[in-house]
């Protein structure tokens, strides 16, 4: 303290009292109105600026990759608790779960219109030169017009649009084939049909166009996805404008593509989306797709096996629910030309009220927070989003009627979450999730032991949570 007092002695010497301290009193003035100018700036408070709001977006697009790679959960373990600080959690309580819902919908969920508009044109082009394709081979490959289903057309699609799927319905001829239930075969196979060659006598080999993918008079799945393969070599080099890689390692053909891409630039800045093609046969009200059974790596009898599709059912199930039937159109946020979401505002109680003014029901809303939660969550990556989605169905399964349609109200979501997260673990624990449109179908059949063990480890620390603890252990970045 006394060196201290004797340095400013000999400063007021050396420059004068007077003039030292009005120095020292100006530069104190001059920090204290940068630091409040600075809180005005940062200020949640504030009115959004179009540059701020353009600065928000390319954080939150640049973040993406980054909560993908490493999961919008980081601070969770395995068994359910956080390596974070006390002080983290202490901030955390000033926000209630329905708060940080909505905010975790509003930043991270829901997928801007635009985006996903932009990604569906390019997927638009590259099947359109497809099609044609084959068409032109029409006599080899008979086929109808493809069919768009799944997540981003029932306006389901969370995060990033990035996954399309089509139906490439096969035409068969008539009084040539017949399906038979996987129930009446040895391996008894309820989901699962067979597509058999028939009345060989009257059609002899070679009259039909798909004899040769039969196996033992039967259509082979792999034979088929293999001959849709082969035109697809044709048409993976059609367009400067993309780049596009064929994959068929799963359980579907795979066209991985890349777009947005900018010669000029060394780095790589493209974008990248998966289109999912899977021819499908139907006769009569039953679809059935190109997809393994999962134990047919176990048993040759299950190879031949055709999985049953109720993607007519469950878009009418979802247009039931939601009110509307579900289009890209009218399922994803609308921005304005200047690349600004209609009614954006900072402020999460305006946000939480231009929710319940436009969007009343929640329902939809809680489905696609649980799917990003899945698909965010390391410890739920072994649960497939159609598990996420039959969870919701069943939920729903005591609501709905022909006559009366019960919502879920906003006020409703943080219970709704809640119960969800209770169904999808007693379906866990139970070892068994019946589909909900076939309910001797297990959908957790072919996952493995451990790993439904592991899920249930998870789900069960964290359902008996208060809202805290719950929102802390979901939804930290």
């Amino acid at each position: 303290m006394g060196s201290q007092l004797g340095k400013l002695e000999r400063r007021q010497r050396q420059y004068g009292a007077k003039d030292y301290m009005l120095g020292v009193g100006a530069a104190v003035a001059l920090g204290y109105g940068a630091k409040m100018a600075y809180d005005y700036w940062a200020s949640s408070d504030r009115p959004p600026s179009n540059g701020d709001v353009t600065r928000k977006k390319r954080t939150m697009e640049s973040s993406r990759k980054r909560q993908l790679s490493d999961g919008y959960s980081s601070g969770i373990d395995s068994d359910g608790s956080s390596t974070s600080s006390r002080d983290d959690l202490k901030q955390n309580s000033t926000q209630t779960l329905h708060h940080r819902l909505h905010s975790y919908d509003w930043e991270y969920v829901e997928i801007p219109y635009k985006e996903i508009k932009q990604a569906s044109l390019v997927v638009d082009d590259v099947l359109g030169v497809l099609e044609n394709t084959i068409h032109n081979e029409k006599k080899n490959t008979p086929v109808r017009d493809f069919v768009h289903y799944g997540s981003v057309y029932e306006g389901l699609k969370v995060i990033s649009p990035d996954v399309f799927d089509v139906m490439i319905p096969i035409v068969l001829e008539t009084d040539m084939w017949e399906l038979i239930s996987g129930e009446e075969t040895v391996q008894n196979a309820p989901g699962y049909w067979l597509v058999q060659r028939v009345n060989i006598d009257f059609f002899p080999m070679g009259k039909s166009a798909w004899d040769d993918t039969l196996a033992n008079k039967f259509m082979d799945p792999w034979k088929v996805r293999r001959k849709f393969q082969n035109i697809l070599q044709k048409v993976v080099n059609w367009s400067r404008k993309y780049r596009v890689t064929i994959d068929t390692s799963g359980n579907a053909i795979y066209l991985n593509v890349d777009y947005d891409i900018d010669t000029k630039l060394q780095q790589n800045t493209s974008r990248h989306l998966r289109i999912e093609l899977c021819p499908v046969v139907q006769m009569g009200n039953v679809f059935v797709a190109a997809k393994k059974h999962p134990m047919s790596k176990l048993e040759a009898g299950f190879q031949l096996m055709w999985q049953q599709s109720f993607h007519v059912e469950e878009k009418k199930l979802l247009t039931d629910v939601s009110g509307v039937s579900p289009t890209i159109e009218n399922s994803y946020y609308h921005y304005d030309t200047s690349g600004n979401l209609a009614n954006e505002t900072e402020n999460p109680e305006q946000k939480m009220l231009l929710w319940d003014i436009n969007e009343p029901n929640c329902t939809i809303q809680c489905l696609k927070i649980m799917k990003a939660i899945e698909k965010s969550n390391r410890q739920l990556v072994v649960i497939s989003p159609y598990c996420i989605k039959t969870v919701f169905y069943h939920m729903l399964s005591h609501q709905l009627s022909h006559d009366n349609i019960t919502y879920w109200d906003q006020s409703e979501l943080p219970s709704k979450l809640r119960e969800f997260l209770v169904t999808l673990n007693n379906f866990v624990r139970n070892r068994n999730l019946p589909n909900k449109f076939d309910g001797r179908v297990n959908l957790f059949d072919g996952v493995a032991a451990e790993d439904m063990g592991k899920v249930e480890h998870f789900l069960t620390s964290i359902v008996t949570l208060n809202d805290i603890q719950l929102g802390y252990k979901l939804f930290k970045r």
